[in-house]
């Protein structure tokens, strides 16, 4: 059986040996059954028998389907079954009920993926059959019973697939029937009765349908579009188009460069391909179309409920862990606590920032920081005389990186955004506008670069400055989201770029081009950029790029709902980009994500919950070795890329929220300090590590995924209030570590992290969650924030224990020896 959400554009007619189960989410679509028309609206279902011809259409609303297909032997091979809620509004309402609650029951288990899911889900699935045989059972499938005629399915596919390819040719029912060297009557007939309307109404349907696509994706003339697909002329092409559309071929083709008539209208969605490039920024709100479905799950009465939560049950057998405490270990790097970010220069002149980033720093040593619009209109570095003379003024950036070298935090200069003088173009990124644009005097913008590199040099001297890291933009192979340009105008910017900062001083360190990760996986942006350099002898001494869970992976999927990518992609995608840099002999060149994080989305809601601290802790072990650093976007939620919602819990970035509040997300990375340099032992969930002075580290994870429709784009069970049901019902990760040859005493002290100890969003909503919240309750929330601490003292050689975590749960185990 096949169980999945899409949504459709055009599906042709067809056919197919399963039965397929259509219930409608969301909109309406237009379906051709039985040689009939039904227009299914939201919550209706219907069933299309084995081998039946079906055609489904878009409507002018966008549609979420829910589709089952199974094989016809679960009916006893040769069942009709007549259920469909459009077709025939006599049908029991109850009995479609039972249909819409196993179907949301199947799709509860196959989501969630409790233990025995599977058992479930073919259950619910022989019980919907039986409830399909029992009441909407309706005589024998002619389609399917002994002596059809396969012939006919044979010969129907020859016609349909020559009409495909022959439409814009002559062709008469004459014709295609002596092709099949059939009687024109009979051919007729036969067609009528396969497809449901006469061979000349599905001929022009098919010519409409290709003069649409032409219509939205050409320029050519409409006399030639209607020529091109068939019609005799423009005024019958004009008269059968308004029929079946609604409007003319010129006022579809108007509305067709309308982004919203070829994207579903679904919120909280990557841009499509056409909007930008690579799709990382994202639009409000979503459509929530599951929920109709779940509705009709069943409600377990009290003697349903198990005593023992799911969280309680174990997801599997204990993972053993055997550990010499004299074993041979390796070095490794930390690369997650080399650089972090934050959203925007001017807001690092903020006492808040500041006063965070100082916390940060003392209990996280990120070396380097990378933040967007050094140059915005805002910093008041760049201006104009009457004459056009340009004027420089660093007093923001001198009181800003001031006080981040004071910190000990270094630079990590993105160098954007373009002065608003310097600008070609208006084009502007966020809510406080940064302009993308290209400059207007290339000329003036080397300029601008040269002074800044030796204003930098003068002020903090070479020594300093030359342990910086340049990197020229941010995503410019989102063309029209972060650069308003073409993709070889930015190859000649970044070639002027760099050259304008080694004439200053060779050794600086520059690079980017800090892409965004769907032209990764999507073009070869990466490798033509790579190729440019190489060609022009262009210096990269360092390539950046930034990675998000949420997006597809692939062009062919764009007709698919949004999707969260399956936990490995990070890795994968830090792969593909090594291989595309190795096949361009760069393979020496340094590699910085400087933007990681769960979702590209701003308010995210799960960014504030224990979720985030297994993911930071499950991307920074599954990659090490993988890349130079790793920048998680961002330290804070001090941060405007748009309007800051009241909530303090809104779904921000940040490790830590705007009230200096700690979310699970920044403990991850405070308890990953805590290990040590060397790397013992390293399985699913886990990382043994030792310091020089002997000392043990033992970090355990249980990382648990969304569940499959939250990754297909569907956010209805996500709310500010209900955030954890989302994902998988995995059960609680058991391990058992055995620890041998331990010399002398050690002080083990544990450090537990997890929904009910430590995870201040979850403290926040066991107070109420305000909105607003008072000093007092700020001082509250940040003593209840954090792990739990738990100390005991070992005094054998041999050392066992067994620790189970709950779904999302953080225990570090720190052995610490004793005299």
């Amino acid at each position: 059986m096949k169980l999945f959400v899409n949504s459709v554009q055009h599906i042709d007619f067809h056919w197919h040996k399963e039965v397929e189960v259509l219930y409608v989410l969301h909109g309406s679509v237009n379906m051709y059954l039985d040689q009939k028309q039904y227009t299914l609206q939201e919550d209706d279902i219907l069933v299309i028998n084995s081998m039946s011809v079906h055609k489904i259409e878009r409507t002018h609303q966008d549609n979420v389907l829910l589709t089952l297909q199974f094989g016809p032997e679960l009916l006893n091979n040769n069942a009709y079954i007549s259920c469909n809620s459009a077709g025939n509004s006599g049908q029991d309402p109850s009995r479609l009920h039972s249909i819409k609650q196993n179907l949301a029951q199947m799709v509860w288990e196959i989501n969630k993926k409790s233990p025995g899911y599977q058992s479930y889900t073919i259950g619910r699935l022989q019980m919907l059959c039986g409830c399909l045989l029992r009441y909407f059972s309706d005589g024998t499938n002619p389609a399917t019973a002994e002596g059809s005629k396969d012939n006919d399915y044979k010969r129907l596919n020859s016609v349909l697939t020559y009409i495909d390819r022959h439409y814009n040719e002559k062709i008469t029912l004459q014709d295609m029937a002596d092709s099949e060297h059939l009687s024109l009557h009979y051919f007729s007939h036969f067609f009528t009765d396969k497809i449901g309307i006469p061979f000349q109404k599905y001929l022009t349907l098919i010519r409409l349908e290709k003069a649409q696509i032409q219509l939205a994706e050409s320029d050519r003339t409409i006399s030639d579009i209607a020529l091109d697909c068939g019609f005799a002329n423009v005024k019958l092409f004009n008269k059968y188009f308004k029929e079946k559309y609604g409007c003319t071929p010129g006022s579809y083709r108007e509305a067709s460069l309308a982004p919203e008539l070829h994207r579903l209208n679904l919120t909280r969605k990557p841009k499509t391909y056409e909007e930008s490039s690579s799709g990382d920024y994202y639009e409000m709100d979503t459509m929530n179309a599951i929920g109709s479905l779940y509705r009709y799950l069943e409600v377990k009465t009290d003697a349903d409920q198990s005593s023992v939560p799911m969280s309680a049950a174990l997801a599997g057998a204990p993972e053993r862990i055997e550990v010499r405490t004299d074993q041979a270990a390796t070095t490794y790097t930390k690369h997650w606590n080399i650089t972090t970010t934050a959203g925007r220069a001017v807001e690092g002149l903020r006492e808040d920032w500041r006063k965070q980033l100082s916390a940060l720093k003392g209990t996280i040593p990120f070396r380097y920081i990378r933040f967007h619009g050094i140059f915005n209109d805002e910093m008041m570095v760049y201006s104009e005389n009457e004459d056009g003379t340009p004027v420089y003024n660093w007093s923001y950036v001198d009181k800003l990186y001031d006080f981040l070298l004071e910190q000990g935090v270094r630079p990590f200069v993105e160098l954007s955004f373009m002065p608003g003088q310097l600008a070609r173009s208006r084009e502007t990124l966020f809510w406080w506008r940064g302009n993308i644009s290209p400059p207007s005097d290339p000329a003036k913008w080397e300029a601008l670069v040269r002074a800044f590199i030796r204003h930098c040099l003068n002020r903090y001297g070479a020594d300093e400055v030359k342990q910086w890291y340049f990197e020229v933009w941010n995503e410019p192979d989102l063309a029209g989201v972060c650069w308003a340009g073409s993709k070889e105008e930015y190859f000649a910017f970044y070639e002027s770029t760099v050259h304008a900062i080694k004439s200053v001083l060779p050794e600086l360190r520059a690079g980017g081009p800090a892409m965004g990760y769907g032209s990764i996986w999507n073009d070869t942006w990466a490798e033509d950029f790579l190729a440019y350099c190489r060609s022009r002898e262009v210096p990269l001494d360092f390539f950046s790029f930034h990675i998000y869970s949420e997006y597809p992976k692939l062009k062919t999927e764009e007709g698919r709902l949004t999707r969260i990518m399956p936990p490995a992609f990070f890795k994968e995608s830090i792969d593909r980009v090594r291989q595309k840099m190795n096949a361009a002999s760069y393979s020496d060149v340094e590699l910085h994500i400087t933007e990681w994080n769960f979702s590209l989305y701003d308010r995210n809601l799960l960014h504030d919950t224990m979720f985030m601290a297994p993911f930071v802790i499950y991307q920074s072990m599954n990659t090490l070795g993988d890349v130079n650093a790793m920048a998680y976007w961002s330290f804070t939620d001090v941060f405007e890329e748009s309007v800051v919602p009241a909530s303090p819990f809104y779904g921000g970035f940040g490790l830590i929220n705007r009230d200096g509040l700690k979310k699970p997300a920044y403990y991850a990375f405070e308890l990953m300090q805590k290990l040590g340099d060397k790397l013992l032992i390293q399985g699913d969930g886990y990382i043994g590590t030792r310091k020089s002075d002997g000392s043990l580290q033992f970090l355990f994870y249980h990382y648990v995924h969304v569940d499959q429709l939250f990754a297909n784009g569907d956010w209805s069970e996500l709310s500010g209030s209900t955030r954890y049901d989302v994902f998988e019902e995995k059960g609680s990760k058991a391990f058992e570590i055995t620890l041998t040859l331990l010399t002398g005493p050690y002080k083990c002290t544990s450090y537990q992290l997890d929904r009910e100890h430590g995870s201040v969003f979850d403290e926040w909503m066991t107070m109420g969650a305000p909105d607003f919240l008072t000093q007092e309750e700020i001082q509250y929330l940040n003593s209840r924030s954090g792990p739990v601490i738990r100390t005991e003292l070992i005094q054998k050689e041999d050392w066992h224990k067994e620790i189970v975590l709950p779904p999302h749960g953080v225990l570090l185990l720190q052995l610490e020896r004793q005299f």
